[in-house]
């Protein structure tokens, strides 16, 4: 929740709790409320003696009222505003409005009090009016932007502070605010130098050389840590962490806040340090204890990150994530029974947990029941469809389950959010392509190849359908382009092995399939192509000896399963030849290895 205490001459802080569930949360933002001084630049920086008093008592403060000035009037309502009583400091402001209504400071004046008494919508209209009045006063600009943060509205907040800068340029809380706020929206090359300027930073040391001071703005420089870490300046971050924590004199809120944003930067191993640290000074605490479960699992120690997450799951038993991150540290021990059982005890506590769904459908996935994986990669993602990586799954799980038509509607739902992803092209192409679709299929690899020119996968594919429609040139062509991108493609080295073949190239055909099945000695395929070069080359031992190995397959393969890009159980020798259809290709390992690190908590 965000707290003001603005008044004239003064400054102050707002500021909101950080997010201590996950380490994808960020900083907390912290926003400074800009005074209410009059708004030329000299002023915003040095203000006249007698705004530096120290406020009036009551009794004087009534009398100084009984003016009309709008001068002693707004010195009033300051004075009443900084001790707290709002309703008085509104009422005397409001006699300033009334005095000159085209007076912009008493204006500013009057909606900071209205803010702070939590009549946003009417504050607002004041700093707007203050602002047709002056539009060079930078703290309306200043204090619009504090109100539009704290309502959400960060686009329009960091337009108010941008222009805030732009009449006064070393306005020292539209600095820290603007710096903050291009933090919270990612932007962290535009926020670094606004917080270096703001905590009087120069990299990771104080501008001058030194400590911190005696008063450190612990808030500031955490977020200055955190954007440091996303802009990549790990030493920065490092040194200036170093710095805070002997600053902090053990607080055990600036180690906590510390370490989550050196957990966020994937400094697990000094952000475990912390969370002990933090857990020393306040034990039992779950935050502190779930999230020092979270950086154990992410150092590998999975002994240590079981025991701590089972003591936050005790002392929070209605909260879902302990139970998901251990469900996380099972998976990762080999324990896939338990990992499952986890996560479907957190789909109990929370059945919107989109996170808990997809891992069990990527513990499915993996174990081969592709099936059964199906459900829970479509909860995840009709419960976040904004998660690309569910998306993907959810596509990938419909074509290795031979649901093609399902595939092709889940990605094509997908790439209306994602529309310039290449996987998600060359899946559609995928499924077209094993529907017989063609059309469609060229369509998607072509869309697939224009975002990425070397992409061999889809030129393979384009190379196939070619041939299966007597393009041979083009055929040629392509599947060359993408052997020379990928050595080790083996789809590419059979497809073109098979044209080959079928063009009665047979010494042509040999090296690539020779090829093909050094890369892929399992697949039957290959090895009836070999037995028909081998035949037709008069090379009989070769030929006897690869046809042996393709019935061997043949038998062993008979009652299986069909796995996606393999010939069927019971497919005969003809159906091997160059003139049969042959099965799409494997899926690329980019869209179907399993993910080794889970997506982040949902807020």
């Amino acid at each position: 929740m965000f707290r003001t205490q603005a008044a004239q001459g003064s400054t102050a802080r707002l500021s909101r709790g950080p997010r201590r569930r996950a380490f994808a949360a960020g900083l907390s933002l912290c926003l400074l409320a800009a005074c209410c001084a009059p708004a030329s630049a000299a002023q915003t920086r040095r203000q006249s003696p007698a705004r530096q008093q120290p406020a009036p008592k009551d009794k004087q403060a009534r009398a100084d009222a009984d003016g009309d000035s709008v001068s002693s009037l707004t010195r009033v309502a300051s004075s009443l505003l900084q001790s707290g009583k709002l309703e008085e400091a509104e009422a005397i402001a409001r006699r300033a409005v009334a005095v000159d209504a085209l007076d912009a400071s008493a204006r500013v004046l009057l909606g900071v009090v209205l803010d702070q008494r939590g009549r946003a919508a009417e504050a607002e209209r004041e700093y707007r009016e203050a602002i047709r009045l002056r539009p060079q006063s930078a703290p309306a600009h200043a204090n619009l932007g504090v109100l539009l943060a704290r309502g959400g509205r960060r686009d329009e907040a960091v337009e108010s502070f941008e222009a805030a800068l732009r009449l006064a340029p070393a306005h020292p809380q539209a600095v820290f605010n603007l710096g903050a706020l291009y933090a919270a929206r990612g932007d962290y090359r535009r926020a670094v130098p606004l917080l270096e300027r703001a905590a009087g930073v120069n990299g990771a040391a104080p501008a001058g050389g030194g400590g911190l001071g005696p008063t450190p703005d612990f808030g500031l420089l955490l977020t200055l840590v955190n954007a440091y870490a996303h802009e990549g300046r790990a030493k920065d971050a490092a040194a200036l962490a170093e710095r805070i924590e002997q600053a902090s004199g053990g607080d055990p809120r600036v180690l906590f806040t510390l370490a989550l944003s050196l957990a966020e930067s994937h400094e697990y191993a000094r952000a475990a340090q912390l969370f002990e640290r933090t857990n020393a000074a306040r034990p039992g605490t779950f935050e502190v204890l779930y999230n020092l479960g979270v950086a154990y699992y992410n150092l590998d120690r999975f002994d240590d990150a079981r025991r701590v997450l089972k003591e936050s799951a005790a002392l929070a038993p209605a909260q879902a994530e302990p139970l998901y991150r251990l469900g996380l540290v099972a998976s990762a021990r080999g324990e896939s029974e338990e990992a499952v059982r986890l996560w479907r005890r957190a789909l109990e506590l929370r059945p919107q947990y989109a996170e808990a769904n997809f891992m069990i459908g990527e513990e499915l996935f993996r174990r081969g029941a592709v099936s059964s994986s199906v459900q829970y990669f479509e909860r995840a993602a009709e419960l976040d469809p904004s998660k690309f990586v569910y998306n993907l799954r959810l596509g990938v799980s419909h074509i290795r389950a031979e649901q093609y038509a399902a595939a092709r509607s889940t990605l094509r739902r997908a790439l209306e959010r994602f529309p310039d992803n290449v996987n998600l092209n060359y899946l559609i192409g995928h499924a077209a392509r094993a529907e017989g679709l063609y059309d469609e299929a060229v369509t998607a690899f072509g869309r697939a190849l224009a975002l990425e020119p070397n992409n061999a996968g889809a030129l393979t594919n384009l190379g196939f359908i070619a041939a299966q429609r007597g393009q041979t040139d083009e055929a040629v062509r392509h599947l060359r382009r993408a052997i020379q991108l990928d050595p080790d493609s083996f789809p590419a080295h059979h497809d073109l092995g098979r044209l080959y073949i079928k063009l009665q190239r047979f010494a042509d055909a040999l090296p690539l399939l020779e090829r093909g099945a050094a890369l892929n000695h399992n697949d039957p395929g290959i090895h009836y192509q070999l037995f028909t070069a081998y035949t037709r080359l008069r090379r009989r031992e070769d030929a006897a000896r690869e046809l042996a190995i393709f019935r061997r397959f043949q038998d062993e393969r008979k009652h299986a399963p069909t796995p996606l890009g393999s010939p069927g159980a019971g497919d005969s020798a003809a159906a091997q030849s160059a003139d049969a259809p042959a099965p799409a290709p494997p899926l690329p390992r980019a869209v179907t290895e399993a993910v080794k690190t889970p997506p982040p908590l949902s807020d």
